[in-house]
């Protein structure tokens, strides 16, 4: 069993809303309390009102101007026609017929499975009937965007609902309803408009869904009550060291005031012995 199958299962997609982020009158003198004024005549606000206060407010500094950096891109592809390939994508993938977006250097990531190439992704593809299992299942696609960073890679974001109303791995259906956590997707695009990398997984809230924090198949299993026999595929749990660590974390941040060179020494000791191997 290969479970690098999850990545295909969804039920059509649904365009999603676009949202764009402005300081209110696009004035660079437009008050902060004269927004939370205006705001407040169209609908009643709970803000608590000295945070209302700063509505306006944006950071000076260390803020990333997106569309300058995508406007320098020298890919060959712009970000708009990228959107439109990982939604084409999306949609193969939701037909079936995803293996022909497949560049030859291909490489499938999530955050506990591969990387795999190409061909021993698709192999996968016939190893695992997950649409029988969760027939109506709903991925929820949402925002799409081009990464600043890498200019040829676009990122989604996914969350599973549904439920199993079929059999899954030689077991009966258990009629039990799923509800993950966002996940962040990525689609990596060559030249040619080919999918050379495709990342899936990722979850950015693990404290919500039923899934015991767990994205990807691994969680739709979990939920379920088919958790897999193995540490990667069940949900966190920290080691003997750190769990202790974060169990007496107060008491450990109260010494650490009071004595700092016990502090510094403590921290130095932690990174030599955890430290990455060169």
């Amino acid at each position: 069993m290969n479970l690098a199958v999850g990545f295909s299962l969804s039920l059509p997609l649904k365009p999603p809303a676009r949202y764009h982020l402005s300081n209110g009158m696009g004035s660079p003198n437009f008050s902060s309390s004269l927004y939370a004024a205006t705001s407040s005549t169209t609908t009643a606000s709970t803000i608590r009102p000295d945070l209302a206060e700063q509505l306006g407010n944006e950071p000076t500094q260390q803020m990333l101007d997106e569309d300058e950096l995508l406007s320098s891109s020298s890919f060959p592809i712009p970000a708009d026609e990228l959107i439109q390939l990982a939604k084409a994508f999306t949609a193969a993938q939701l037909n079936g017929d995803a293996a022909s977006w497949f560049a030859d250097d291909f490489r499938f990531v999530a955050p506990v499975v591969g990387p795999f190439g190409k061909d021993e992704f698709i192999d996968s593809l016939s190893s695992f009937d997950l649409k029988t299992a969760f027939e109506n299942l709903n991925s929820n696609y949402h925002h799409w965007r081009v990464c600043p960073f890498d200019r040829n890679r676009v990122y989604y974001s996914i969350k599973y609902t549904g439920s199993n109303d079929g059999p899954v791995m030689g077991r009966p259906a258990t009629y039990k309803s799923i509800e993950s956590p966002v996940q962040a997707h990525s689609i990596t695009f060559n030249e040619r408009g080919e999918v050379t990398k495709f990342t899936i997984g990722y979850v950015l809230d693990k404290e919500t869904g039923n899934t015991g924090g767990l994205g990807g198949v691994f969680g739709l299993f979990y939920a379920i009550g088919y958790g897999l026999p193995f540490p990667e595929a069940q949900p966190y749990k920290p080691s003997l060291i750190y769990g202790n660590a974060m169990k007496f974390n107060r008491n450990i941040q109260s010494i650490f005031k009071s004595n700092p060179d016990f502090k510094n020494a403590f921290q130095k000791v932690t990174t030599i012995i955890g430290g990455k191997k060169e």
